[in-house]
Parts: C-alpha cells; sequence; structure tokens
C-alpha cells in the first residue's frame, strides 16, 4: 500500500473498492488504519473507501517538531489526500480526534460532503476534569522520561468494554510502543490546543450523524450537543460499546453508518 508526501510528510494511506461513492475514514489519537479493519470489507464491497494514517501515527512520518501536530494541520493532510486519489464529493467520517479533523473539513469544505459521521467526539478537547488531566500529565511524564515502551504497559483510566476482544487490547499496546515521543505528547497537544467548534459547528450543513458507545461516557454529553447545534442532525448510540464501537461491536455500528450512507446518496455517484 502506497505512502505519499502531503504538505512536507509522508502519509500512509488506502484505498478500497473498485466502484460506489467516496467514504473517507479519519482514525482518532494513537490510532492507525487498523482501527477499521471491521468497516474496510463491508464499505469496499459498495464504496470507494480511503483511510490513512494521521502524520506521527502508525506507518506515517512523525515529525519530530511537536509544533507540526495541529488538528488544522492533520485536516489539511486529509483534505491534500483527498485530493490526490481524486474524490470529488465524499462521505466522511470522523473517530475521537479524527472527529475533530472532520469538522475542520466540514466547515471548510461544506458542497463536497455527501455526509458526516461524528463518532464518539467533542467539539473541544481543552477542558478535562481534574482526574483526566491528572491521568494525560503522567502519562507524558512517564514518556519524556522512560519513553513510550513504559507508557504502554501503564494501566488505562478507564476499564476495558466488555466487547473490546482481548488480542486488540494487545495490538493497541504494541502499536502505542511504537509511536514516537514528540508524536505522543504533540498530538496530544494539538487536542487540548484546538480552538474548538463550540462557536461554529452550528454552521456545519453536512446531513449529520452522531454515534457513540453507550458507556463512552466522557462523550454522551458531547453527542447531545452536536445533534442541538447540527441542524438536522441524528444520533445512535450503540450499546455495550465504550471509545471505539466501530471495533467492539462491529455489527451494529456497521449497520448504522450504512442507513446513514444509504438515506444521503447521491442520484449519480461521482
Amino acid at each position: 500500500m502506497p505512502t505519499t508526501n502531503v504538505n512536507g510528510i509522508d502519509i500512509y494511506f488506502e484505498r478500497h473498492g473498485d466502484s460506489g461513492e467516496p467514504l473517507v475514514l479519519v482514525h482518532g489519537y494513537t490510532g492507525d488504519v487498523s482501527d477499521w479493519r471491521h468497516q474496510i470489507p463491508e464499505f469496499s464491497k459498495t464504496h470507494r473507501v480511503l483511510v490513512m494514517d494521521h502524520r506521527g501515527h502508525g506507518r506515517s512520518h512523525a515529525p519530530a517538531d511537536r509544533a507540526h501536530y495541529t488538528i488544522e494541520a492533520m485536516a489539511d493532510d486529509v483534505e491534500a489526500l483527498i485530493n490526490e486519489v481524486g474524490f470529488d464529493r465524499f462521505h466522511l467520517l470522523g473517530h475521537s480526534m479524527g472527529g475533530c479533523v472532520a469538522q475542520e473539513i466540514a466547515l471548510r469544505h461544506a458542497p463536497r460532503l455527501m455526509s458526516l459521521t461524528l463518532h464518539d467526539t467533542n467539539y473541544r478537547f481543552r477542558s478535562l476534569n481534574a482526574a483526566i488531566a491528572n491521568y494525560i500529565t503522567m502519562r507524558h511524564k512517564v514518556a519524556e522520561e522512560q519513553g513510550m515502551a513504559a507508557v504502554a504497559e501503564l494501566p488505562s483510566y478507564l476499564p476495558s468494554p466488555p466487547h473490546l476482544p482481548p488480542e486488540r487490547k494487545q495490538e493497541e499496546k504494541e502499536r502505542l510502543a511504537r509511536m514516537s515521543v514528540h508524536s505522543f505528547i504533540g498530538a496530544w497537544n494539538a487536542l487540548s490546543e484546538w480552538a474548538g467548534t463550540e462557536d461554529r459547528a452550528h454552521g456545519i450543513t453536512a446531513p449529520t450523524m452522531v454515534i457513540y458507545g453507550e458507556l463512552d461516557t466522557p462523550f454522551a454529553s458531547p453527542a447531545k450537543w452536536f445533534a442541538s447545534t447540527i441542524a438536522n442532525a441524528i444520533v445512535e448510540v450503540v450499546p455495550e460499546a465504550g471509545h471505539s464501537p466501530q471495533y467492539e461491536r462491529p455489527e451494529l455500528f456497521n449497520a448504522a453508518l450504512r442507513r446513514h450512507l444509504e438515506r444521503n446518496a447521491a442520484a449519480s455517484p461521482k
């Protein structure tokens, strides 16, 4: 699968599917293309699917300058890649940090979006409760002093959701251990320093679905806020799922996404 240079960064990406409307899937913080393992085979039957690793994630290049990690820069990367593969109009889905990226793209280029899916995400990340903020600070300190392998061995802040396969948990640990300290901290800084869309989300005009896991309680309130702020947005809740229902309960997640895509399919796909 190819890597291409966009905005001075080598970005790893994959294209799947030979026909149908374009569908762009954007992963979250510390994720990579494997987050879409259960969506690629399902949706490539009917769509042309594009997935990529953000700068500093997976097989993409990780700049050592932490200032190079911003939500706006990641949105630039995704847009440049979409243009390079030749998509005109497309469906866009963003998970967690990827949802912030997707919001920026939706506000920049509304006519190009056939639909928008905001998946376990928020309109701002700078306001954290004290316990979460202390946990993040501790992880960053361990990263700086002991490296990412030590970070990967730290216990999670939240218990594992009931449908997360044990092998996936191990895979996530190994993936985190491979991240660079610069991208781990830089990408979090991108989230915490992002201005957010609290004063802008009402300008999103793409048909929007907000979806989140029932057990992902920090993101339940933002999901309801999106639904009340974005005109005609709908909300889907995946039962017994945490932050990654696309992996924890893929059948339910895929069914909700397919309904959304079919509701907003164009008469003549391009």
